[in-house]
């Protein structure tokens, strides 16, 4: 049986820290192994930076009124729509509303406790957003 080569090159976004894949060695039988890829850093730091680009233009909007802070937030910890609407126990499109200023502005204590729990911050950081940047 041909042995799979597994990368070992150096993933800076993992801060020297190895991931492990399970291959099998010449016998057959199951091994761990540790391995790095400069694909999988290149498409870490890209997402990363697409995150970063949406939390700006997150910011922009909340400026000028369109979107809630919700929408920053969710960016901020890396999260698309489906992903908020699963960690808030909502449907999508009901959350999607959410991320609309004139929405946000309805919302009762227990949707926005609900938002403020998922994001690890206080209702009155949500309700209240200022953001420096």
């Amino acid at each position: 049986m041909k042995e799979i080569e597994v990368p070992k090159e150096e993933n800076k976004t993992l801060d020297g820290m190895q991931k492990v894949m399970y291959t099998k060695d010449s016998q057959g039988d199951f091994i761990t192994e540790n391995y790095g890829s400069n694909i999988e850093e290149f498409a870490t730091k890209t997402a990363v930076d697409e995150y970063e680009l949406l939390k700006e233009e997150a910011l922009l909007d909340i400026k000028n009124g369109v979107s809630s802070p919700i929408c920053f937030f969710m960016y901020e910890n890396r999260m698309d729509l489906p992903t908020l609407a699963s960690m808030v126990g909502m449907f999508a499109f009901r959350v999607k509303r959410h991320l609309q200023m004139k929405h946000f502005k309805k919302l009762n204590e227990k949707l926005l406790q609900k938002y403020a729990d998922t994001f690890n911050i206080s209702i009155d950081e949500l309700r209240n957003f200022k953001h420096g940047k």
